[in-house]
């Protein structure tokens, strides 16, 4: 009984060694993306980590043939679990499971290693002492930096805003290694435990994580230096719009100065007028000068301030290039949406709009740009003429017509779309390239 009890023992220890830790730094890049609260999240937790101890006690009474399915089983639970805790894009939480899952495979097989060269009669036992001391030291030696990597460096990564077709793609990278790993433990000719004990599968292992580790950290630079890149066009999108309003009130302040220029001209014909009684000429005079002053009332489309300034410096854009601008807009001031984000979504598909009309005759450039809140949603719907043929691929990401690959700047649109739990859709119709957006707020 004692020996029983103490190895029930053995076996938590062994459970919250393999699991706590992963679980935590699995978590910490989502930390503010979970789907439920924090204490049902740990209730789910707890309630993995039971399951998981429950298929360790099972795998120490099956055959050695056996665990690897097992193992596989324990795995999937693991996957699952992180889908229904976590809300995010399928292709991030599928990147960090597997490259987690390397890291912890690794830490296995050297800590199994280790207890075979200081404890070999213990070493082929299921989950004695010896195996979670090995565990523990080893998780200090990797887990601790890896820590401070994710918080520091890969949680900025996973919190940007790259492509989601991006993403669809990544994740079969260090579920290469994955797979690759698994197999040198599993499908070796011998068991998972012989093949644990032998220090040059250990040396194996360890070459393919530091490999799979510097993949991981270029693709993260990567998308880093796309995250710059998407913040130095945001960036130039309110460049452009800072310098319409400087346009515009530099041309408010010539037409003052003329006018003022031009004053002493009018007061001496209107003196001389009315020096001479003739209050009839003096009328019509003062009529037609009135009609040349300048309209100074400003242009609104809207009272939504980034709205407004976008649809101003693109009707500018749009007379440039002798494209007919038509908005019909009754957008609030206030909305609860974030100004960067709704400059970069209306930024980007007025800005695909000027480029598709500019590739159409000058008698057939068209842009209408309508919007409203209804239901505590806002509508947007960009059309403008276009006689090209809207193309997808098989994720559905929109084909861009100017360049081979996805349409940068309508994926950006629809990825932030989709972070205020919108929709998004595209159409041909009547020679019109019609997009059509709705932004919950709530």
């Amino acid at each position: 009984m004692f020996f029983s009890s103490y190895h029930i023992i053995e076996t938590i220890i062994y459970t919250i060694l393999s699991l706590l830790p992963y679980i935590f730094l699995a978590l910490c890049p989502f930390y503010d993306s979970l789907r439920f609260s924090k204490p049902i999240t740990a209730l789910l937790a707890s309630t993995l980590m039971v399951f998981q101890a429950a298929s360790a006690f099972i795998a120490s009474v099956l055959p050695a043939s056996q665990k690897g399915i097992l193992n596989i089983f324990s795995t999937i639970t693991y996957c699952l679990f992180y889908f229904i805790a976590i809300k995010s894009h399928f292709g991030k939480i599928l990147f960090t499971l597997f490259m987690l899952s390397n890291i912890s495979n690794l830490i296995i097989v050297v800590s199994k290693c280790l207890e075979g060269i200081v404890t070999p009669q213990l070493a082929v036992q299921t989950y004695r002492w010896s195996f979670s001391v090995a565990i523990f030291i080893t998780q200090l030696f990797l887990l601790v930096p890896l820590y401070f990597y994710i918080r520091n460096i890969f949680t900025n990564a996973v919190k940007g805003n790259p492509s989601s077709s991006i993403w669809f793609y990544l994740w079969a990278i260090p579920a290469t290694f994955y797979f690759i790993g698994t197999y040198e433990l599993y499908c070796s000719g011998q068991t998972a435990l012989e093949t644990a004990l032998q220090p040059v599968h250990a040396l194996f292992l360890l070459i393919i994580n530091i490999g799979s580790f510097i993949v991981y950290h270029i693709i993260i630079c990567l998308i880093k230096e796309y995250d710059k890149t998407s913040f130095l066009e945001n960036q130039n999108h309110q460049l452009a719009l800072q310098k319409l309003q400087y346009e515009n009130l530099t041309s408010k302040i010539s037409e003052v100065q003329r006018t003022k220029h031009d004053m002493r001209h009018h007061i001496t014909t209107m003196t001389a007028y009315l020096h001479d009684g003739k209050i009839k000429e003096l009328e019509d005079y003062l009529y037609n000068y009135q009609q040349t002053f300048p309209d100074n009332s400003p242009i609104v489309y809207c009272k939504n301030y980034e709205i407004n300034l976008l649809l101003l410096y693109f009707a500018q854009q749009a007379k440039n290039n002798n494209i007919i601008f038509s908005v019909y807009t009754d957008i609030p001031a206030e909305l609860h949406i974030a100004g960067i984000d709704i400059s970069v979504l209306l930024g980007n598909l007025l800005e695909n709009a000027i480029e598709a009309c500019n590739l159409q005759p000058e008698n057939n450039r068209h842009i209408i740009v309508r919007g409203q809140i209804k239901n505590n949603s806002l509508f947007l719907t960009i059309d403008n003429t276009f006689n090209g043929k809207i193309q997808q691929d098989k994720n559905g990401v929109y084909i861009s017509t100017k360049h081979s690959g996805p349409g940068l700047g309508t994926e950006s649109a629809r990825q932030i779309t989709m972070r205020y739990n919108g929709v998004f859709q595209v159409t041909q119709k009547n020679g019109m390239f019609c997009v059509s957006v709705l932004l919950c707020l709530e």
